[in-house]
């Protein structure tokens, strides 16, 4: 107690007297000038090196911290873009058409979407880290195979709700809703498409982001939503809720389309 903590390079220096002390007494007590000019240059050397050692290290430690904040500030932000890019697709075609009843019979139709992708959603939570403990421990066939089932169970469930909504779709809105609209069979399963595509095209973001793509499914998704935007505002069909509905289709069949090449890649 009480002793001070020696540096490593005096520790060197230490073990090389010592080293001298063995070899002056193995000569009888005789050490040669060159020998001994050696030990010491060789004592200097190492106790540099440790010393250079400790400084590149003591650099290292701050550069990987500084890296990690770097590269989680950038899927926060990916994440952050992903997420506004959503709500575009789900709001912007209620915000893009004429304000009075249009706009309550575009809200009432993309009402269909809500439910499943919040619980979509809430899945979603625990996808990510289920696929990235798959790609670490089973490798790509695991993760490809996780993927493959999510996608054709997203696929059977959209395709029942399609039929669904074209067989009873119609009745139920007009019971369900007090819109005075008569919702087309061919509309309401177009929603229902778009929103398989919608449920796809998050399995494939999640894979991305299990991958460290966060950004380039970011650029998807914004892409996507832009596209829907433009679709909108250009009112290219005179029917705000035929346009609405294929308008919503179409971008995120856009989405699914480049988060799969993404995933392929």
């Amino acid at each position: 107690e009480g002793r001070r903590r020696r540096h490593p390079a005096d520790r060197r220096l230490g073990r090389a007297a010592t080293g001298q002390r063995g070899l002056v007494e193995r000569r009888g007590g005789q050490v040669h000038p060159h020998a001994q000019r050696d030990q010491h240059e060789a004592a200097a050397r190492a106790a540099a090196v440790e010393v250079a050692a400790g400084q590149a290290e003591g650099v290292e430690a701050p550069s990987r911290a500084t890296e990690a904040a770097q590269a989680g500030t950038a899927f926060a932000v990916a994440v952050a873009l992903i997420q506004l890019s959503e709500q575009t697709l789900l709001n912007a075609a209620v915000l893009l058409v004429p304000s009075g009843k249009t706009v309550a019979i575009v809200f009432s139709a993309f009402l269909i979407t809500r439910a499943p992708l919040q619980l979509f959603q809430a899945i979603q939570t625990s996808l990510l880290p289920h696929l990235a403990g798959l790609e670490a421990t089973e490798g790509r066939e695991g993760f490809a195979k996780a993927i493959r089932i999510t996608v054709l169970t997203i696929a059977a469930f959209a395709a029942l709700v399609a039929v669904g909504l074209a067989v009873l779709g119609p009745f139920a809105m007009g019971k369900l809703f007090a819109v005075d609209k008569d919702y087309a069979a061919l509309g309401l399963a177009t929603i229902a498409v778009g929103m398989g595509f919608h449920l796809a095209a998050g399995t494939f973001n999640q894979a991305a982001l299990a991958r460290g793509r966060a950004g380039l499914a970011a650029a998807a998704w914004l892409t996507s939503a832009a596209a829907f935007v433009a679709w909108m505002a250009a009112e290219v069909v005179a029917d705000a809720l035929t346009r609405a509905e294929t308008g919503y289709a179409g971008a995120t069949a856009l989405l699914c389309g480049l988060l799969y090449a993404l995933y392929r890649a």
